[in-house]
């Protein structure tokens, strides 16, 4: 399976990784700033974006993809799932991971007896059968929960959205 990846700039790669219902075009104004400094890869995930869909059964699976598609030798930046899967791919292979930044990533997403810091198995279930039966409106909720906080959080959901529509 290839992934989408669109690549930009001249100079150390760096490849962006999205989070979970998200596509590559997130980064579109870092990439746009990172450019003149870098060679920006902006991975769409497996099943996102302009990626094809895949039975994916682990994270290490997800990580094993994006390094046969990602340069030898690159920083990464991972939001959410994406950091889960940087994460994954650094530990298999610190050569090709040279740096590693994570925006808003848990170790493990659900929470299990040796970590409990995580979201409720209850939540993912109801989570995910609200996503079977309206999947816009529960996209919707879930990119509204991402902008939660932020002085902007209206603007913040909307651009989320747009991108959404947009890639």
């Amino acid at each position: 399976m290839s992934l989408h990846v669109e690549t930009v700039g001249k100079g150390p790669d760096v490849v962006l990784l999205h989070g979970w219902g998200m596509n590559s075009g997130v980064w579109r104004e870092l990439v746009a700033m990172l450019a003149s400094r870098f060679r920006v890869h902006a991975l769409d995930l497996p099943g996102h974006g302009a990626s094809g869909a895949c039975q994916m059964d682990s994270i290490e699976a997800l990580a094993r993809h994006v390094a046969q598609a990602a340069p030898k030798c690159c920083a990464v930046c991972g939001w959410s799932l994406g950091g889960q899967v940087a994460l994954a791919w650094a530990s298999r292979a610190p050569r090709q991971v040279t740096r590693l930044a994570l925006i808003a990533t848990s170790p493990c997403f659900a929470q299990r007896e040796d970590w409990p810091h995580a979201v409720e198995a209850k939540l993912l279930h109801d989570f995910s059968h609200a996503l079977a039966r309206d999947c816009d409106a529960t996209l919707k909720r879930f990119l509204a929960l991402q902008a939660r906080g932020d002085v902007r959080a209206r603007q913040v959901a909307r651009r989320l959205r747009q991108t959404l529509s947009m890639h």
